[in-house]
């Protein structure tokens, strides 16, 4: 039969080259020094190691644990939940003996006096009932036992794991430096968040956020994206395919839990999982290999300030339309494709250059083009001929010509083919930029 007594804890060894001054024990990492309890604690120690191979907690002197011996070897558990707050756990049988070096709670007076309590479960009606949280009534006892607490993971100061659940929908937390019970969004520190159903709102405290209603400033409360404020919509560009589901704005609604309607069987929401991280600098590093962001539907970014994009090899754009700046959707203003244009240029100014007319000047005369001189057609002739070959129109006397084209766009201005026709051969017809802007416009 194996059986567990108390110990107060007098060293730990958190460093396997850091050696005790006043013990011959040798050092391993998560070996402790405790002195035993029997009646009272004695003066001498004994070493242990954890009891279980890949958990060790977070130890210091002036702890309690619970030891065993098996085999010859103690093993401890702990330490022991003396005063149920993650920051302290001091051995609450402990007699202090003034040293100079002890805290009255037996702690060592170097270590933090700041206290964290444990991590809280809050009801949330939404959440533990979702779709039929109308039809609870929250003053029962029937509603009072119904919950469960999470699986948790708590280091001493502000950081955690809760594995837990609301209702029968899983959640994964993992966060670090938390202010208060319960992890929060906006209000500092790192989360990284798997939930499985509700809203961003829904699974998380959040502060205010500012919004500029009426040309006034405004606290509004609930979670908002860092660069989707002033009215820059991070989702901006996007073709709105779905009236009911816009994707030229970010979705804060993403899993909105929708009540059952009571002729209805089947559940009424479609939108569960989604990952949320958020801290106040995230930093994606590879060393060896790529980074890769692949998305269903459209991948977005946003900034307050500026986004650069910064490489030692080539970048390539590879999509059936580019567009720079919103208003190049509109398909009227193509980039110029320039080995074409300097062809249409040369063109231009060698006909210009090696034209020579003679005879009668009232009469419309061939051209005689050096430095091999060839009879041609007239100026206006050869000119036609490099605006057909270029696709430029046709040239009417008196008239500046308009090239027309194609833009192929529905009725809404989305693009229906991945190119326009009849335009320059000098333009591109798959990239676009916006109009220059004016004082009047915006984009």
């Amino acid at each position: 039969m194996i059986s567990f007594l108390p110990g107060h804890v007098e060293h730990v060894f958190a460093d396997p080259n850091y050696e005790h001054p006043l013990t011959d024990v040798s050092s391993e990492v998560g070996k402790i020094l405790i002195s035993p309890y029997s009646g009272d604690r004695t003066s001498a120690t004994t070493p242990a190691i954890p009891l279980l191979r890949g958990v060790q907690d977070s130890i210091t002197r002036g702890d309690l644990v619970l030891y065993t011996n098996i085999g010859g070897k103690t093993f401890y558990l702990g330490p022991v939940n003396t005063r149920n707050q993650p920051s302290n756990s001091s051995d609450h049988l402990y007699s202090n003996i003034s040293t100079g070096k002890d805290r009255p709670d037996g702690y060592n007076k170097n270590i933090s006096k700041i206290l964290f309590q444990k991590m809280i479960k809050p009801r949330n009606l939404p959440m533990d009932f979702p779709a039929v949280s109308k039809n609870i009534n929250v003053n029962t006892i029937s509603y009072l036992e119904s919950t469960m607490s999470d699986l948790m993971f708590e280091g001493r100061y502000g950081n955690a794991i809760r594995i837990g659940a609301t209702y029968d929908n899983p959640v994964l937390i993992i966060s670090n430096n938390n202010e208060g019970e319960k992890e929060t969004l906006g209000g500092g520190g790192s989360i990284f968040a798997m939930t499985s159903i509700g809203t961003i709102d829904n699974n998380f405290t959040t502060e205010t956020h500012k919004e500029i209603r009426n040309n006034e400033e405004v606290d509004v409360p609930g979670f908002r994206l860092s660069a989707d404020s002033d009215g820059l919509n991070i989702g901006r560009g996007n073709y709105i395919v779905n009236p009911e589901k816009p994707e030229d704005v970010f979705n804060y609604s993403y899993g909105k839990i929708n009540e059952y309607n009571p002729n209805e069987s089947i559940s009424p929401n479609n939108e569960f999982d989604q990952v949320i991280i958020s801290s106040d600098r995230i930093i994606f590093n590879s060393t060896i290999e790529d980074i890769t962001v692949s998305a269903n539907r459209n991948i977005n970014f946003g900034s307050n300030k500026n986004f650069t994009l910064n490489n030692k090899g080539f970048i390539v754009f590879r999509s059936p339309n580019i567009y720079i700046g919103e208003g190049a959707k509109e398909r009227t203003q193509p980039l110029v494709l320039g080995n074409e244009l300097q062809q249409l240029l040369i063109r231009i100014l060698r006909l210009l250059a090696d034209a020579q007319a003679l005879g009668d000047m009232n009469v419309p005369q061939k051209l005689t083009l050096f430095p091999n001189i060839h009879v041609a057609g007239t100026l206006a002739e050869e000119v036609n001929k490099i605006m057909t070959e270029f696709n430029l129109g046709e040239l009417t006397p008196g008239q500046t010509p308009i090239a027309e084209y194609e833009r192929n766009l529905d009725q809404d201005g989305v693009a229906t083919s991945d190119t326009i026709n009849g335009q320059a051969a000098f333009l591109s017809n798959r990239y676009f930029v916006g109009p220059n802007l004016t004082n009047q416009t915006t984009e």
